[in-house]
């Protein structure tokens, strides 16, 4: 749960566009937008440093931020992270502010545990769902639920009713709890994944020979008869 909440500085925008955002992001600064409990719609941007190191905490993009402009602070968690489809970098976000008492709904991430001690059938992990909705208030927000798969075996499944134990208190599921979250199946044969290949059409090929030329054949010349 986070108990630090994170400081962050905004700074109204005057020009909107593709143009003005451009040239805000040239400098180090991130286009954003707050909204929310008793906060207008307002373009704002920060600061992409500060702003990189408050969503890689513990709580990840769940993190409590106190957003200050225009000389108020609000309660705001990030939402809508648009990033750079090469380097990464986030270029847009918008801040929900929230009522600290109000639940919101989260996703929260699932880690596994206890993987290296699944019994002893060579079954192999397959993990359906790697965050769950949770509705909690902001400051009950959990920053990850763990689910251990000591001792299981083929053909076991976990679901998010399985998780209930590790939620706060008041706080219920924003999905249907019978919903898996991960599966134990059994390996598969050389001869299914064949099966399966040629089920999708794929082929094996011969390799072709890079260089050679294909052999002709022969031709037989036959003389005319006198």
């Amino acid at each position: 749960m986070p108990d630090d909440q994170l400081q962050l500085t905004a700074e109204p925008r005057s020009e909107l566009g593709r143009g003005a955002t451009g040239r805000l992001r040239r400098p180090g600064r991130v286009p954003a937008i707050v909204y929310g409990y008793r906060v207008e719609p307002t373009p704002v941007h920060v600061e992409a440093l500060e702003l990189y190191h408050a969503l890689h905490t513990e709580a990840g993009t769940n993190a409590l931020i106190r957003l200050e402009f225009n000389g108020e602070t609000h309660l705001t968690v990030a939402r809508d992270l648009q990033r750079h489809p090469v380097k990464g970098r986030t270029q847009h976000v918008d801040f929900l502010a929230v009522d600290k008492d109000v639940q919101i709904s989260v996703e929260v991430p699932v880690h596994l545990t206890g993987e290296d001690d699944l019994a002893d059938d060579n079954g192999v992990v397959n993990q359906i769902l790697y965050t769950v909705a949770v509705l909690v208030k902001p400051l009950d927000v959990p920053n990850y639920f763990e689910l251990s798969l000591e001792g299981l075996e083929i053909g076991d499944v976990k679901r998010v009713e399985d998780l209930s134990e590790q939620l706060p208190e008041g706080a219920d599921f924003d999905i249907e709890p019978d919903r898996t979250v991960v599966t134990i199946n059994a390996p598969m044969s050389e001869e299914a994944l064949e099966a399966l290949e040629e089920g999708a059409g794929i082929e094996a090929e011969e390799p072709e020979l890079i260089g050679e030329e294909p052999e002709e054949e022969p031709t037989v010349e036959v003389e005319d008869e006198a």
